[in-house]
């Protein structure tokens, strides 16, 4: 009963995990998800990328991000914790778009420092602006704030230059620019629309946002559909689907990362390892949803 006590944290959960890792179908898409494990791992070790190549060290960094997403939805997922598990291939797969962004344009660096100054602005302001907020920052991190605002600030204004003598040139009108923010869903449309379709959707609806269908999988059902109880244990609905899902998010950002750092033999295993996938019971998207 110390689950009913500790939840989560009961020691219960390790026989829970054990059982799941050694029941098929969930065994073999465990063994196969750790098999692309090694696979990140085996690139990470051989991959370089010095500072001062921004697009090459911000692909090493998104993969980072989207590797550990991919190991922690894992975790998860042994644990019987399936819209969690959503939530971070979620979470990991705007990595995944940034890969292929990254990987087919090399001015998509620029548009991640610009969100990232147009972001940092943003906050300062609202600090600055609320004495409340401000209240609970030291003089230098105030100091700090401004030098944020300064700092996105002069970047908007040599963006704004910049577009006025293009327009000038091409003899058009110009435009106010501003800083920008990264529109992920038409970058995903742009560069990899399949992963925006099957899986960013997927689990924006059914995992990160609060949606009914997010939130019906924390309730049972009987056979009427008649609503009989919150989940509040280890649960395995969904746990094949779930960890298929993050095995395309390894997959998919794995794939331009190997092509960036010239890993060619990665490239040719990701190929078996795809082919591999759609043999395994109940691979992501399921047959009769796709």
């Amino acid at each position: 009963m110390s689950f009913e006590i500790d939840g989560f944290f009961s020691p219960e959960l390790e026989r829970f995990r054990e059982a799941v890792r050694a029941t098929e179908p969930f065994k073999s898409w465990f063994d196969y998800a750790l098999g692309l494990n090694r696979i990140g791992f085996d690139l990470l070790r051989q991959a370089t990328s010095p500072a001062t190549d921004p697009r090459l060290f911000a692909m090493h960094a998104n993969f980072v991000r989207a590797h550990q997403s991919f190991q922690s939805a894992l975790l998860l997922a042994e644990r019987g914790l399936v819209p969690d598990t959503r939530t971070l291939v979620r979470s990991g797969v705007e990595s995944a778009i940034a890969l292929h962004a990254l990987a087919n344009d090399a001015a998509f660096i620029d548009k991640m420092i610009e969100a990232h100054h147009m972001h940092q602005r943003k906050v300062a302001r609202i600090v600055l602006d609320t004495p409340g907020y401000l209240d609970g920052y030291a003089p230098a991190e105030v100091a700090a704030m401004h030098a944020a605002i300064a700092e996105a600030d002069a970047l908007e204004a040599s963006l704004a230059a910049a577009a006025i003598a293009a327009a000038n040139s091409a003899g058009a009108v110009p435009k106010k620019r501003k800083l920008q923010d990264i529109e992920w869903a038409s970058t995903a449309m742009k560069y990899c629309p399949d992963l925006y379709q099957l899986l960013y959707r997927s689990m924006s609806s059914d995992g990160t946002h609060a949606t009914i269908n997010s939130l019906n999988r924390f309730v049972e059902a009987d056979a009427t559909g008649r609503i009989t109880a919150f989940k509040v244990a280890p649960d395995t609905t969904g746990l094949v689907e779930a960890i298929s899902a993050a095995c395309l998010l390894f997959i998919w950002s794995a794939g331009p990362f190997a092509g960036a750092f010239d890993r060619p033999d990665v490239s040719a295993e990701l190929s078996n390892r795809i082919q591999l996938f759609a043999q395994l019971p109940g691979a992501f998207p399921r047959r009769d949803a796709a």
